[in-house]
């Protein structure tokens, strides 16, 4: 009996050691080949939606464009921001999953959430995509923006944000031309 045993837990571990040496990588363009034609396909389809409107970037700013939606709108007298301003808003980053991955406000609107945490940003410094809508904006307004791929992280992704994503964020520019010690 304590043969068999020994026999069994023999065999296991060889078992749990041979399978763990075997390598099991995937090569990554084939990981996110369903992935990056699911994305892209979101991003095609949204010219059905009636709700967003395509805004086109400027060649001489890299081209390109993404969808956009105003939820509200802001003091028509503001001006936009420029790629150099400094600004400060609240912002929701959600992937086509639903899954949000970074924001400044919980609940559906950051103008009623008053523990909401706005950050400043340089325009420049952010992802295209972000920086092109915030320079699109008015002082005051909440936007939602669809992002595709390339104006987001790419074929590289970050962090917990796969390669080829489309994006979608929430947008609330609360001022334009706020200074932080933070900033460089």
């Amino acid at each position: 009996m304590k043969t068999n045993k020994l026999i069994q837990l023999s065999l296991t571990l060889f078992f749990v050691i041979t399978t763990a040496c075997v390598s099991t990588t995937e090569d990554p363009s084939v990981t996110y080949e369903k992935w990056k034609k699911d994305n892209e396909d979101y991003f095609k389809n949204m010219k059905d939606s009636a709700s967003y409107r395509l805004c086109d970037i400027p060649v001489n700013r890299g081209g390109g464009s993404f969808y956009s939606k105003i939820i509200k709108k802001g003091d028509s007298l503001s001006i936009c921001p420029i790629s150099t301003d400094t600004v400060l808003v609240n912002y929701r980053g959600i992937m086509l999953s639903g899954y949000i991955f970074d924001q400044t406000y919980i609940g559906q609107n950051p103008v009623s959430d008053f523990a909401a945490t706005p950050r400043y940003f340089v325009v420049k410094k952010l992802i295209a995509g972000f920086s092109e809508a915030l320079m699109q904006m008015k002082v005051g307004e909440f936007r939602r923006v669809v992002l595709p791929q390339d104006l987001c992280y790419g074929a590289s992704g970050v962090s917990i944000i796969p390669p080829y994503s489309t994006l979608v964020f929430d947008i609330q520019l609360i001022a334009i031309g706020v200074r932080s010690s933070s900033l460089n």
